[in-house]
């Protein structure tokens, strides 16, 4: 019985099909792309409007923006900070404004109320002044212990819990290495940016910020650069998620079940085909194909129930 179990279970290994044969499959970045960048910057300094925010909108990128409530309109460490109203607008934009706790308190010295206050508290006042509701969370002086990152995750998609600095000990040499490497490593990098020309970690010359993002923006089509909330929701969901395939003549229908709380984990999910697709709906709503090679990409809405796909005839 143990050598016919055995037999079974080698005949089973080396007959299943491989990940890339499967007729379709989540991809691990939106768009397909080999790699991921998100942005963020820190304490809400009026820099991040007024030096930062144009250049995003110039190039047409989305970054994450860390709210001290306390601070808003007024100086944190000397330094001016960002009002309310220029809060509003590059959220209006697709900004993520998010945040970095009501007077940047390390959660790791607070428990109870006080904890409550920092992080709920901010949350409110936020949303009051802007209508938009935090969905992540960066973590002040990014000290962290258990009891505060599972108090900061409650009814969000996620919160900042890895990053690298990105400053004053940077150049373009580094920047350049790291690229190279995110790349080749396909993983998904978090940037942590505080004082552009003044304040923490400043940059000796901000040009290379400018750069980066310069450069960044021209390479979209293999980097995702995108805001920390659409990240972190699309990774959870890509790795929540399971996708009922039925194979029919020249069809296939992709049955979505994406077990999250749909009211956070909406972000689109994109779905990729083996071979030449088309035509694919999903409910009524007709899809946009993107051809990559011998497969087309499908962007998908993770809660919207069964697609349909109509494949090439060979």
């Amino acid at each position: 019985m143990r050598i016919i179990n055995k037999l079974l279970l080698f005949i089973a290994v080396f007959t299943a099909a491989p990940a890339d044969a499967q007729p379709a499959r989540v991809a691990k970045y939106f768009g397909d792309r080999q790699a991921a960048i998100s942005f963020t910057f820190d304490d809400g300094l009026q820099e991040h409007y007024t030096e930062v925010f144009p250049r995003l909108k110039k190039l047409g990128l989305k970054a994450s923006f860390g709210i001290i409530g306390s601070k808003v309109g007024d100086k944190w460490k000397g330094i001016p900070t960002m009002t309310w109203e220029q809060l509003k607008e590059m959220h209006a934009d697709g900004q993520e404004i998010t945040s970095h706790g009501w007077a940047h308190h390390a959660v790791v010295k607070l428990s109870g109320e006080a904890l409550r206050y920092e992080v709920q508290h901010n949350d409110t006042v936020i949303y009051e002044n802007t209508g938009i509701f935090p969905r992540t969370y960066f973590y002040p002086g990014n000290r962290k212990s258990d009891e505060g990152v599972a108090f900061c995750s409650k009814d969000r998609v996620g919160t900042r819990t890895f990053q690298g600095s990105f400053g004053s000990k940077r150049d373009s040499v580094w920047v350049q290495k790291w690229l190279e490497r995110t790349l080749k490593k396909g993983t998904w990098e978090v940037t942590m940016t505080h004082g552009i020309t003044i304040g923490y970690d400043a940059f000796k010359d901000p040009q290379l910020l400018w750069d980066c993002l310069e450069q960044v923006s021209g390479m979209q089509d293999r980097i995702w650069v995108a805001t920390l909330h659409d990240v972190l929701a699309y990774t959870a969901e890509r790795d929540t998620i399971t996708l009922d395939i039925q194979e029919g003549k020249g069809t296939l229908t992709v049955t979505p079940k994406n077990p999250l709380d749909k009211k956070l984990f909406f972000h689109p999910l994109t779905l990729v085909v083996s071979g030449e697709a088309v035509e694919a709906k999903q409910g009524k709503k007709q899809l946009s194909l993107t051809r990559k090679g011998d497969q087309t990409l499908v962007d998908f809405d993770p809660n919207g129930g069964k697609i349909q796909i109509k494949l090439k005839k060979n």
